[in-house]
């Protein structure tokens, strides 16, 4: 039986379904509800991977179906530092899973790279760059969580923050790809936090995080967390 870590659970909203494909359309049309009460445009902060892809492919069939003309920015939680054609790259599976709204002018995304060798040489010039793109509260954060705890880079044991930038160079702790992240207090200036994960194995982690990044995360924030969940 899974037990509750209670500095963790009071601040999470569940919603369970039986399957991916349902919490997928759930998620999908709530947030183009978000998309379309936001007359002058709306911000959303994406986890990247192939979990909360059917997620964003969703998200873009409808809004090819329906007229939305006010510009959704989107920006990822974090990116590898490699190019857009890489298989690994999140920015590479934002620009194919919403091609359609992204022709259309309904979606742009906001990079968390540049031309420099390394993410930490980029790090203020990014932060500057999301200060004069994305000013303001994200509308919502949808982010994932690694079987570890880690959310977005921001790993444990490592930083969460670099001084007050927006952003943190960060470091996989057993691939050590280098990689850019959104800072933990960026991560949370957000009016909405969705949490999408999947199986029974990060459930237990979540509800049970401790001092892991994604508890820091939970607590850290200025909303209720809702966490999306199917087996």
């Amino acid at each position: 039986m899974l037990k509750a870590n209670p500095a963790v659970q009071p601040d999470l909203q569940w919603h369970t379904f039986d399957n991916f494909d349902a919490l997928s359309t759930a998620l999908s049309e709530q947030w183009l509800s978000l998309i379309q009460q936001a007359c002058s445009g709306s911000s959303f902060a994406l986890a990247g991977g192939s979990t909360p892809s059917p997620v964003y492919r969703k998200l873009d069939a409808l809004l090819a179906q329906n007229k939305t003309p006010a510009l959704c920015k989107l920006v990822a939680t974090d990116e590898r530092w490699v190019t857009d054609a890489d298989a690994q790259s999140n920015e590479g599976l934002f620009r194919r899973c919403f091609e359609q709204s992204m022709d259309k002018g309904q979606t742009t995304l906001v990079s968390l790279k540049d031309a420099a060798s390394t993410p930490e040489i980029a790090t203020s010039a990014i932060h500057q760059r999301l200060q004069q793109q994305l000013p303001q509260a994200f509308d919502a954060v949808l982010i994932g969580m690694g079987a570890d705890g880690h959310v977005a880079s921001l790993f444990p044991g490592a930083p969460v923050q670099h001084d007050d930038l927006d952003c943190l160079a960060a470091l996989h702790p057993q691939t050590r790809q280098c990689r850019m992240s959104l800072s933990l207090p960026r991560l949370v200036n957000t009016r909405r936090l969705w949490l999408v994960i999947s199986g029974a194995e990060k459930r237990q982690v979540l509800e049970n995080a401790a001092d892991l990044p994604v508890a820091g995360l939970v607590r850290a924030a200025g909303c209720t967390v809702d966490v999306f969940w199917c087996p």
